[in-house]
């Protein structure tokens, strides 16, 4: 489904007044499902902010609409018996067809193929009469999933009409925040709060904390985190343990509060300590000029840098019909590709099982090694090279880009983004230094292209 998420957002910017490339916007959502850091840098004034919220905006809503029918104990009628839902997580619901464990056949059936049967009943207006068996010949020449999983038509027909005919509710929600970074941050306390010295009871919150926790409660949901002018401060002193625990998927420690039997406590409603969830996305915003700081390697290390530009035309057309953004005109107008965005960002992929009609996986992995080991031998002398983590990241980036891509993706389309957004960032130095080296670095890359007919 994300091989169609450009496309929808790039509509959906132009109906609200934004102006955007389809390159730009499929390496910035590439670089989020790569890793889910990116930073976004350009002149004031130049649309990152308002790229970043627009995005926030479009992929979430103000608003989310509740209605699952598979809370433990509810009872999924069917033509000839009800299954009884004894438990249900994010991923799965167990079903029974009897009360009594004894003589219960148990059935577990994940939430997405169950969701696969219900979009297909809802975009063909499909009726309760249909048969079981019918409509599971019918979804398996889509599915994305094993078809011997659909084998257990009678649930899932049974599970699928629960689902659509179930009660509604709306629930308030906010997926995104914009946290505005300040000169005089110089500890973790401004972006996660801290324990109240005075009062025992009460815990200091931050909008970025309490954005953390809704995405633990919402696992299914992108949930943005938006840093404005991150390099205010020094990025290091508020945000170095907010990396290391992504890195290392380590919680980060806020309190130490117990309860009498010794067990972690909540204080005012925060634990003792938090995981940074997986489907929570940092964007940050920089801007370079006398008033900021530059970011070490270590913070370029872990993020895809983009920059903003505006290129002469695109003012000149700008100046034609000035207009501002409408916001609201995109608000959850992406919330379809929500699930599916979380999933991609935190699955493995592997080159060798991109489609064949965009690539051969293969070669393009083949190809991939031997341009990132020359880039790494011509980096080396001056210590510039990449390590693991980048090399893993690049490979990332590139198998979404090509699916958000689609046919006709080219491999020097990647590899250019790369190299802008993840090696040149990290180089710093002299022109007498940096000079030889990007010079045959250029050299190489443009050399190969000709040798491979690229």
């Amino acid at each position: 489904m994300l091989d169609l998420l450009v496309e929808r957002c790039l509509g959906s910017y132009a109906a609200a007044n934004l102006r955007s490339e389809k390159e730009f916007v499929t390496r910035f959502v590439a670089a989020l499902l790569a890793k889910r850091f990116v930073i976004l840098t350009g002149l004031a004034g130049s649309g990152k902010t308002k790229g970043a919220q627009a995005f926030a905006r479009w992929m979430t809503a103000t608003t989310r609409t509740e209605s699952d029918p598979f809370l433990p104990g509810n009872k999924i009628p069917s033509a000839n018996i009800t299954y009884i839902v004894k438990a249900a997580d994010d991923l799965a619901v167990e079903f029974w067809n009897n009360p009594d464990e004894a003589q219960a056949i148990k059935v577990v059936l994940p939430r997405a193929l169950i969701q696969e049967w219900v979009d297909y009943i809802r975009d063909n207006q499909i009726g309760p009469d249909v048969q079981a068996r019918q409509l599971r010949e019918a979804v398996n020449q889509t599915t994305k999933y094993s078809s011997q999983l659909n084998s257990f038509e009678t649930i899932f027909k049974a599970a699928a009409f629960a689902s659509l005919n179930a009660l509604v509710t709306v629930t308030d929600c906010k997926c995104y925040e914009i946290v505005s970074v300040g000169a005089d941050w110089t500890s973790n306390e401004q972006v996660l709060g801290y324990p109240d010295g005075l009062d025992k009871m009460r815990y200091v919150r931050t909008r970025t904390l309490d954005l953390i926790l809704r995405a633990h409660n919402s696992p299914a949901l992108p949930h943005f985190l938006i840093l404005d002018e991150m390099n205010l401060s020094h990025v290091e002193r508020y945000f170095s343990d907010f990396l290391s625990a992504i890195e290392a998927e380590e919680p980060l420690s806020l309190h130490s509060d117990k309860n009498a039997d010794g067990s972690p406590a909540l204080r005012d409603g925060v634990p003792g300590e938090v995981n940074i969830p997986p489907n929570l996305f940092i964007i940050g915003t920089v801007n370079v000029d006398e008033t900021t700081y530059m970011f070490s390697p270590k913070v370029l290390d872990r993020a895809n840098v983009l920059e903003f530009r505006a290129k002469a035309d695109e003012i000149t057309d700008f100046l034609k019909s000035p207009s501002r953004i409408d916001m609201a005109a995109l608000s959850g107008k992406g919330t379809g590709f929500g699930r599916d965005f979380v999933t991609a960002a935190n699955s493995e992929v592997s080159l060798a099982n991109l489609p064949s009609n965009i690539c051969d996986g293969d070669l393009t992995g083949t190809e991939l090694q031997q341009r990132l080991t020359d880039l790494f031998v011509e980096l080396a002398p001056i210590g510039a090279e990449f390590g693991f983590r980048t090399a893993l990241e690049i490979t990332r980036f590139f198998f979404h880009h090509a699916i958000l891509t689609g046919p006709g993706w080219q491999f020097k389309d990647a590899l250019d983004a790369q190299v802008i957004q993840k090696i040149i960032p990290k180089l710093h130095g002299s022109d007498r230094k940096l000079r030889p080296i990007l010079t045959s670095t250029l050299s190489c890359l443009i050399f190969r292209n000709i040798s491979q007919g690229v």
